[in-house]
């Protein structure tokens, strides 16, 4: 593959003209700067092309990554959504609901016998209250204070 050019000015000049005798020195010279700076183009031009492909092979791996994502999330709603075109969803939703009803009737039925209690003990409370209070009078009665 060949190097894309900077300078394009490199290709387009004229040919010189066709020599027959030895290259003069300044023309040697051309050449050699010439060829210094294509193989530096090209040194370079390939560097960015490495550069390039390291960046494009990363952002494939990074879609590949989020395209196997998707693809497991995309097949874990398909199942969700078989669920609820079989009903079976509707039918687990049932059984927790009756279940959640039979717990919250008992909890209903829980909180009854703690209102019930908390009533007894209450009345029970004002009962031992009113047997103190005449257990001291009586006290006072029989054994009047010296």
């Amino acid at each position: 593959m060949l190097a894309p050019l900077k300078d394009r000015s490199v290709i387009e000049r004229e040919p010189s003209p066709p020599q027959t005798h030895e290259p003069s020195q300044t023309t040697v010279t051309e050449l050699q700067a010439d060829n210094r700076w294509l193989r530096t183009a090209l040194r370079q031009a390939r560097q960015s092309q490495r550069r390039s492909a390291t960046e494009a092979a990363r952002r494939i791996v990074a879609l590949t990554n989020d395209i196997n994502r998707l693809t497991n999330e995309n097949a874990a709603l398909r199942l969700r959504v078989e669920e609820f075109v079989s009903g079976q969803a509707i039918v687990s939703l049932g059984q927790q609901l009756m279940t959640l009803s039979e717990a919250n009737d008992q909890l209903v039925a829980a909180a009854q016998r703690v209102w019930y209690l908390d009533k007894t003990l209450c009345a029970a409370h004002h009962e031992c209250e009113r047997l103190a209070r005449e257990r001291d009078a009586a006290v006072a009665r029989f054994c009047p204070e010296k």
